[in-house]
């Protein structure tokens, strides 16, 4: 609280009184925060994959006639962090261009009868490869949904991102879709490691992970699941987990559906 006083009178023989001013200015101090740690976790995430760039430039630098093989294994490696650094960049501007009070949406009629099960077929090599089963549940009299497909491609592809990391070698993802209340309810879940009581409330916030050191061996920077939040918001929706530690996690989305 900021709190301002100017007496009445002031340049008479006799003071009557005073203005006395209270400002909140909670928000305002909850924003600079938000925008503190925005600048030290952006920076973060950034000098790990630049330095080993530097690193591997250096050693290429002072040597150039390196091993077939040692060269195919920095560049490799190279390879691997610039995606890291593309990857986190897209995650930036797209989080940027969603809070902005001037975002606009691409909308049009989506059949989400059709739509789920093609992007379920676009991971089933990645979940083939981890050893995962898949459940999709789908029914085919749903009405369409208006609203922006790719950025709904985006919500999807994030969760289940997510719960492919997540899950054990030999457990279950499932893709289900329901009408409720006037809403398409999208549900993703998983038989994975689970997200325990006191990160729940946290999930959504951005660069927030629930296994620091995992994630980001695995790649993440904490903003998928901040980017599914912004999409479900601008799309008048809204999105949710439940998890148990150990147990697996449910992210239910629920939009409206087009009259």
């Amino acid at each position: 609280m900021e709190i301002s006083a100017v007496p009445l009178g002031e340049n008479s023989a006799q003071t009557d009184g005073a203005v006395v001013l209270f400002h909140d200015v909670t928000q305002l101090r909850q924003m600079e925060e938000i925008r503190r740690d925005f600048v030290a976790n952006i920076s973060h995430e950034l000098r790990t994959p630049l330095s080993i760039f530097r690193g591997y430039l250096e050693t290429l630098l002072d040597n150039p006639h390196q091993p077939p093989g040692e060269l195919l294994r920095i560049l490799e490696v190279m390879e691997r962090h610039s995606d890291r650094l593309y990857a986190l960049v897209e995650d930036v501007l797209s989080l940027a261009r969603l809070e902005s009070p001037a975002a606009e949406l691409d909308l049009s009629e989506i059949s989400l009868a059709e739509f789920l099960p093609e992007i379920l077929r676009d991971w089933e090599k990645r979940l083939e490869t981890k050893q995962l089963k898949t459940h999709l549940d789908v029914p085919l009299d749903l009405p369409k949904l208006e609203a922006d497909e790719s950025r709904l491609q985006e919500i999807i592809y994030n969760l289940l991102d997510n719960a492919v990391k997540y899950t054990p070698a030999g457990g279950q993802v499932s893709l289900d879709l329901a009408a409720h209340n006037g809403d398409a309810r999208i549900t993703v879940s998983d038989t994975g490691i689970g997200i325990s009581e006191k990160d729940q409330p946290h999930v959504f916030d951005r660069f927030y992970r629930v296994d620091k050191a995992r994630s980001r061996a695995m790649g993440g920077a904490g903003l998928g699941l901040s980017i599914a939040y912004w999409i479900a918001e601008a799309h008048g929706g809204k999105i949710r987990v439940e998890s148990q530690a150990g147990r697996g996690s449910v992210f239910t989305v629920e939009l409206p559906i087009a009259s």
